[in-house]
Parts: C-alpha cells; sequence; structure tokens
C-alpha cells in the first residue's frame, strides 16, 4: 500500500519535471526567434561630402540622386531579440563627411564570425558624394549614379555591383562576383580600376560608350560579345583591349586572378 503511494508521487514529480522542462524549451524557441530592428536617419550633407562605411556582414546599397540630403535606413537582423544588443551602428556625421561603423560582439566559444546576424543598409545620397570606403566582409554591395566623384570599395566574400558610376573608380572583389554597368558618361575624365581574386567579372557596357577598356584574366577567359575576339592557336585571348565611342575616352581597366570575364552590350536604359 505505501509503495505505491510513492510510486505515484513520483510519477507525479516526473510528470511535473518533464512539463516544466518543455516549457522551458519552448521559452527558449520564442526567444531564439529571428528580430529585426530598423534604424532611420536623414543627414543634411554637402553636395560634394563624403561617405565611410564599415560592415562585417550584411549589405550595402548606395545610391545616389538629385537630392540635398543622406538618407540612411539600417535594419539589424539577429537569430534572437536578445542579440541585437550586440549589434552596434555607430554614426558620425558631418556636413562634409559621414562615417559608419558597424561592430558585432563576439560570443564566447563561438568564432568571431559565426552567427547569423548581420547589418543591412541602404542609402539615397547627393549625385556628387564621394566614396571613399565601403569595405564588407560577408555580403553584397551596390552603389549606382555617382558622378564625378571618387569611389572605393572592397568586398572579402560576396557580390559587388557597380552602375553608371561615371568618376574615379577603384574596387575589389576577394571571393565572389563583380558586376559593372555604364551607359554614356558626360563630363571631365576618369579611371577606373577593378579586380576580382577568385571569380567571375562581367562588363555591360552601352554601345557609343567613349571608353578605353583593358581586360585580363590569369585562368580563365575573355567572352566579348561587343567585338569578335581575337583567337591564338585556337584559344581565346585571356587579355584584351578595347576602344569604344568617338572622342575622349576614360579608362576602364579590369583584372581577375581566377575566373572568367564577360563584355556584353548594357540593355537601353541599365
Amino acid at each position: 500500500m505505501h509503495m505505491g503511494i510513492r510510486i505515484a508521487v513520483r510519477s507525479v514529480k516526473t510528470v511535473l519535471a518533464l512539463a516544466l522542462l518543455l516549457a522551458g524549451c519552448n521559452s527558449k524557441k520564442e526567444n531564439e526567434r529571428p528580430a529585426d530592428e530598423v534604424i532611420e536617419q536623414t543627414y543634411k550633407v554637402n553636395a560634394d561630402a563624403s561617405l565611410r562605411i564599415t560592415n562585417p556582414r550584411g549589405s550595402v546599397a548606395i545610391r545616389g540622386e538629385d537630392t540635398p540630403e543622406v538618407r540612411m535606413r539600417a535594419v539589424k537582423s539577429a537569430p534572437g531579440a536578445a542579440q541585437l544588443k550586440d549589434i552596434t551602428v555607430d554614426v558620425t556625421a558631418e556636413p562634409v563627411d559621414i562615417l559608419i561603423k558597424t561592430a558585432f560582439l563576439r560570443q564566447k566559444k563561438m568564432p568571431l564570425f559565426a552567427g547569423a546576424s548581420a547589418v543591412n543598409y541602404a542609402f539615397s545620397v547627393p549625385r556628387n558624394t564621394r566614396i571613399p570606403r565601403v569595405d564588407v566582409d560577408d555580403g553584397n554591395v551596390s552603389i549606382e549614379g555617382i558622378q564625378n566623384a571618387d569611389v572605393r570599395a572592397n568586398v572579402v566574400n560576396g557580390q559587388l555591383e557597380i552602375r553608371n558610376c561615371c568618376g574615379d573608380l577603384k574596387v575589389a572583389v576577394a571571393n565572389g562576383g563583380l558586376d559593372i554597368i555604364y551607359g554614356r558618361c558626360v563630363g571631365s575624365y576618369f579611371s577606373a580600376d577593378a579586380q576580382v581574386l577568385n571569380g567571375n567579372a562581367r562588363l555591360s557596357i552601352a554601345r557609343g560608350a567613349a571608353l578605353r577598356v583593358h581586360c585580363e584574366t590569369v585562368t580563365g577567359k575573355i567572352t566579348n560579345n561587343l567585338d569578335p575576339m581575337v583567337e591564338l592557336n585556337g584559344q581565346s585571348s585571356r587579355k584584351t583591349d578595347i576602344s569604344l565611342g568617338a572622342g575622349r575616352r576614360s579608362d576602364l581597366t579590369v583584372r581577375v586572378t581566377s575566373g572568367d570575364i564577360t563584355i556584353v552590350a548594357s540593355e537601353p536604359g541599365g
């Protein structure tokens, strides 16, 4: 009789323990649901101000527009709400320069770049904004519509797109892909230099654009859909120089270490 009572009590305790354990697991799962935090800011700047950005994980999109200000939208994303506080977006804004630094607090016993936390930036800026620095370690970068101003960008792992940026350009991708799109640039001479270590590069150039294009790949091939390719011993050349358009030509140089280069005509309005 007594033994039966003790067994019953133990069974009740076991059921309660399992219920509490399951409740704790469910609570933990709820706390680990992905969470976002949106930051939106507007900064009054000079027409030729500079924008500098560092972002270890996430994307950066910059678009030149007819505007007197810089508008920023930053979306912080983390595996859970508690991890959002470990992401820092530090902005130093002056009329002549905006500096944005992104930092991720490293969790104990975790690799430096472990986890799914990221910050995705979107900017609209005056067209003459200088972009002396965009550094992204893991993510994509797109820069569009910057005129008569320097652009510098470096991507370690990801995609880089440069669209209709008619100014001095120096960009690099370590592992990923590069897309450069040019319409007809109106203005002063500029020089553009792009490098890819591991990955492919694609150039889309409007017909009639005044450019002198030099491309070189160490281990890949060049596919040129603008002009017939020069072949050596039945194989496509790994170097090509093309002069396009009339008048004074700006210089565009693309170098790829391991990967291919494709040159095509851009679509109207591209």
